[in-house]
């Protein structure tokens, strides 16, 4: 009998490309906790029940899967370390009056360890031989530092890109995760939570610590509190800016980007469409604006690229006036080629 070539890489990519069902899009009165600093516009029309015109595509999904093994390595070093107390667990928060939020924490890890237990029940999964050498390091390091336990505290555990990695090292956590893993917290009435970015490209490891109570709340109960207004009073929220201003600088909009309802919103056909018409553009702004600040002779197509901006941000001159006094503050880029 003879056997049909196959392929692995079409197995392979079939199987992450399918990924898991796609959260049905129903009308709803809560907010999911990953959502939260998140477009508000896109979040009203997911909880009033319009159906995204740009729902996750196959890379979106490959990522998430990468982001979900990424986790899966922080579990089985935990249980093998023995400190793993519980995962996925749901949680809600309701401030009086606002809507209620609900998700679902990584990691609650600490406590006694029991090496032995812990030892049996990952060795069971016959793991890479590497991987046993490298947690048995960790089981000898908690042995030895924490011989008593140590203290549970949650883990919110995040998988992202090299350049990510470098913005969160330079800039610190993303308050939008700082304000998921405080709902966390202040649900379980713990004051203590980290936040963990795994770098996919080299598995370098940030760790940030979040506490409750903390300036955190703020922002996150502001979010709940905007969110319930829109909600509560049938009001569709503004949509998001195409270009924004942040830290002196000109960017796009992630929330536009990265949004579900991206053609139906914004009438792009996808993400690569938005791209293409303002990344360059962006870039353009941004190398003039570096120029305004250091009053440099401006050239006739900077003053071109200067309309164009001013049709989006007429108070131009005065980010200009706001650059030159934090001018220390600005990174400067490379002077436009004339």
């Amino acid at each position: 009998m003879e056997f049909t070539s196959w392929s692995f890489s079409k197995i392979w990519n079939a199987s992450l490309e399918l990924g898991r069902p796609d959260r049905p899009i129903k009308k709803r009165e809560h907010l999911w906790a990953g959502e939260i600093g998140g477009s508000y516009i896109d979040r009203y029309l997911k909880m009033t029940g319009v159906v995204p015109t740009n729902p996750p595509n196959a890379r979106s999904k490959r990522k998430f899967e990468a982001g979900n093994l990424m986790e899966w390595v922080v579990e089985m070093v935990l249980l093998r370390a023995g400190i793993l107390v519980k995962a996925q667990e749901w949680l809600s928060h309701t401030y009086p009056g606002l809507l209620q939020v609900t998700g679902k924490l990584d990691f609650l890890a600490g406590g006694k360890p029991d090496y032995e237990k812990a030892r049996e029940a990952v060795d069971a999964l016959e793991l890479p031989e590497f991987f046993g050498r490298a947690v048995q390091k960790i089981v000898d390091y908690l042995k030895e530092k924490y011989p008593d336990g140590l203290k549970e505290i949650v883990l919110e555990v995040k998988s992202c890109s090299s350049f990510m990695y470098e913005r969160y090292d330079s800039q610190g956590a993303d308050r939008r995760h700082q304000a998921q893993l405080f709902h966390y917290l202040k649900s379980k009435g713990m004051n203590e939570g980290h936040i963990i970015y795994i770098c996919k490209d080299d598995l370098r490891l940030l760790e940030f610590i979040i506490n409750s109570p903390s300036d955190v709340e703020t922002f996150y109960k502001n979010d709940i509190e905007v969110m319930t207004k829109y909600i509560r009073d049938g009001v569709c929220p503004p949509k998001e800016p195409l270009v924004i201003f942040d830290n002196f600088k000109f960017r796009t909009n992630f929330k536009v980007a990265y949004s579900n309802y991206l053609t139906k919103l914004y009438g792009y056909e996808n993400q690569f469409a938005y791209d293409e018409k303002w990344k360059r553009e962006v870039a353009k702004w941004d190398r003039v604006y570096q120029r305004s600040i250091n009053s440099a002779k401006m050239t006739d197509k900077n003053l071109e690229v200067i309309e164009r901006i001013k049709e989006v941000y007429p108070n131009y001159d005065e980010l200009v006036e706001i650059g030159k006094v934090n001018i220390d503050a600005v990174a400067l880029g490379e002077e436009e080629d004339d």
